[in-house]
C-alpha cells in the first residue's frame, strides 16, 4: 500500500466504484485538482481527457472517516497529533477528529487543544477535536480529576470558544448539564451522549435540546429503572433508549472478536436503525498487557479502548456480513454526516477526492488524497 497525492492534478481511475447507493462493477472516477467531477458508471460517462489508470477489480471507495481516535500507534492524540493522524491516513483514514478523554485538569485540556487546532494547519486530515467528557458518568469511565464532574460555565464556554470542537461527549444524568448542552449546541458543536445510565426520559430530553450521536452504543453503559421493577422483567437501558430516537447516529467500536460490542448487537442496532444511522469508529488507544496479534486493549486485565484501525473495522464488519456499500456508509458517508464535515465521506460530485483502492478483502492498496498531507 502506498500513500499519495493528486492535488493539482487531473487523472481518471476505473474500477469497482463504492457509490452512495452501491457499487458501479464498471465504474469511474475523475477527479480535477483534488474534487472529483465524476463518479459513477463508465459506460456513458462524459467525455473527460486525462490520465487514466484501469485497477481491474479493485474497489476504489471514499476515504474512511474515524470521529472517536485517542491514538495512533504508540503515541496519543495530545503528544503529537499530526503523526496520529499520519499513522491513520495510510491505513486509509482520510479525516479524523483527535479525541481527548476526561482524564485532563481545564488547564491541560486547553493546552492539547490548542496543540491540535495549531496540528490542523500541518496535516489537512484533522478535521477537529471530539471531547470525551469531563461531564460523564463516574460509574461508566473512572477519572482522576475531581473538578470533571462539575459543570461549571465559564470553563465549558472557554472550551467551546476555541472553535475546534466539532463532537463533545457528556452524559444526559449529570447534575447542571441542560445549559451546557444548549451553549454547545448554540456554538455549532455537535453533542454526543455516552458513558452514561441515563433513564429513558434523560435520553428522549438530551436529543431534544440537539444531541445526536451516541457514543459507542452498547459500551460503558447502563440502566436506570424509571418506575416499579419486578424479578425477571428487562428494563429499558441507556442503549435501548437512544435506539428508540429518531435521527441520531450510533458509534460502535467494531473489533474482531466482538469484545466491545457483540456481533449480534451489531447486527441487532442495523436491524433496528438501519446502516444509514451507524458509524464504526476505532476508539483507538495506547495499552500495555496486548496481545500484539489482537485488536483491543487490555490494561491490567480491564478493557482500554481498542488497537483498531478504519480498515481493520471495515474488515470487520465485512465479515459480519454486511455489504460493501453498508461498510462505507458506516466508515465513511455516516460519520461525515453526523459531525456535518461538509465535502468528505462519500464518491460525490464536487466532494473532496479523498480515495482509496482496496482489494476484495477490503485491504488497501492505495490512498490518495485531495491535499498533500504534509503541506
Amino acid at each position: 500500500m502506498d500513500t499519495m497525492s493528486k492535488q493539482n492534478k487531473t487523472y481518471t481511475l476505473y474500477g469497482r466504484v463504492v457509490l452512495p447507493c452501491g457499487v458501479a462493477d464498471a465504474g469511474q472516477v475523475s477527479v480535477k485538482d483534488g474534487v472529483i467531477v465524476y463518479a459513477g458508471e463508465r459506460n456513458g460517462a462524459p467525455r473527460f481527457d486525462a490520465e487514466a489508470f484501469d485497477l481491474g477489480d479493485s474497489y476504489i471507495a471514499p476515504g474512511f472517516v474515524d470521529i472517536h481516535c485517542h491514538a495512533g500507534g504508540v503515541v496519543w492524540a495530545y503528544e503529537d497529533p499530526v503523526k496520529m493522524a499520519m499513522y491513520h491516513l495510510e491505513r486509509g483514514t482520510t479525516s479524523v477528529l483527535c479525541t481527548l478523554y476526561r482524564d485532563f485538569s481545564h488547564s491541560e485540556l486547553l493546552c492539547h487543544i490548542n496543540k491540535i487546532k495549531s496540528a490542523m494547519t500541518a496535516c489537512r486530515t484533522i478535521k477537529g477535536v471530539h471531547l470525551e467528557g469531563p461531564y460523564l458518568n463516574p460509574s461508566y469511565g473512572a477519572s482522576a480529576i475531581d473538578e470533571c464532574e462539575r459543570v461549571e460555565e465559564s470553563r465549558y464556554c472557554e472550551i467551546a470558544d476555541t472553535n475546534v470542537i466539532k463532537q463533545w461527549t457528556y452524559a444526559p444524568e449529570v447534575e447542571g448539564i441542560e445549559r451546557f448542552s444548549e451553549y454547545i449546541v448554540s456554538r455549532g458543536i455537535v453533542p454526543a451522549i455516552g458513558h452514561s445510565c441515563a433513564a429513558p426520559r434523560q435520553v428522549y430530553d438530551a436529543v431534544r435540546r440537539g444531541a445526536k450521536i451516541v457514543t459507542h452504543l452498547f459500551c460503558a453503559t447502563g440502566t436506570t429503572p424509571e418506575g416499579k421493577s419486578y424479578e425477571g422483567t428487562i428494563d429499558v437501558s441507556f442503549d435501548m433508549a437512544c435506539l428508540l430516537c429518531d435521527g441520531i447516529y450510533y458509534e460502535i467500536i467494531c473489533d474482531r472478536g466482538g469484545v466491545h460490542v457483540r456481533g449480534d448487537l451489531v447486527k441487532l442496532a442495523a436491524k433496528t436503525v438501519g446502516t444509514d444511522r451507524l458509524i464504526a469508529v476505532t476508539d483507538a488507544c495506547i495499552g500495555d498487557d496486548t496481545d500484539s496479534a489482537s485488536d483491543i486493549n487490555v490494561v491490567n486485565g480491564e478493557l482500554y479502548g481498542s488497537r483498531l484501525t478504519m480498515d481493520s473495522a471495515a474488515r470487520n464488519l465485512l465479515a459480519l456480513g454486511f455489504s460493501v456499500p453498508e461498510v462505507f456508509r458506516m466508515t465513511s458517508t455516516n460519520p461525515a454526516k453526523a459531525i456535518k464535515l461538509g465535502r468528505v465521506g462519500s464518491l460525490t460530485k464536487g466532494f473532496d477526492a479523498d480515495i482509496l483502492v482496496l482489494d476484495g478483502g477490503l485491504n488497501i492498496k492505495k490512498v490518495i488524497t485531495s491535499y498533500d498531507a504534509r503541506l
